[in-house]
């Protein structure tokens, strides 16, 4: 079943698929736990974001949220099963098309944890990405749910 989108709605599904994939790519490499804001952060980019990223790039955003669980506040993964429904009836391939060839987690990245601000169960991690020799900086908010720190904000 093909569904037809309207000019609004094929806006609001690229603008959607690209500030996810833009939020993927920026939280894009170290390992750490949840304990610690910057912990957070290093785990969703060493074991989170390729299973997201491939999820997310097949139309499976029920797995995207699935995955996402751990790492993402309820509201992003909510945003991503939002997401998902802006997609629902498309092709793979025409997924692919509405997220841009950009939207592919690349190979060869790295990131590095700048200056990490906690306050109370907020915090912000700025995070230095390199991607083919370039950097982008990057900060990530996040928040404390059920007293682990989650990425929050970058789906909703």
């Amino acid at each position: 079943m093909n569904t037809v989108m309207t000019p609004r709605r094929a806006r609001r599904a690229t603008a959607l698929a690209g500030g996810a994939f833009a939020a993927v790519l920026a939280l894009s490499a170290c390992g750490g736990n949840s304990d610690t804001p910057e912990g957070a952060v290093e785990n969703f980019l060493d074991n989170g974001i390729e299973d997201l990223a491939n999820s997310m790039m097949s139309g499976d955003f029920e797995g995207a949220a699935n995955d996402a669980d751990e790492y993402l506040c309820a509201d992003d993964v909510d945003g991503l099963k939002e997401a998902g429904a802006m997609f629902d009836g498309m092709s793979e391939d025409e997924i692919k098309e509405a997220m841009g060839e950009d939207a592919a987690l690349p190979e060869d990245w790295s990131y590095e944890i700048g200056e990490v601000t906690e306050d109370g169960d907020t915090a912000t991690v700025a995070v230095t990405m390199t991607e083919n020799g370039e950097d982008t900086e990057e900060t990530f908010d996040l928040v404390k749910e059920d007293d682990v720190w989650k990425i929050c904000g970058e789906f909703a």
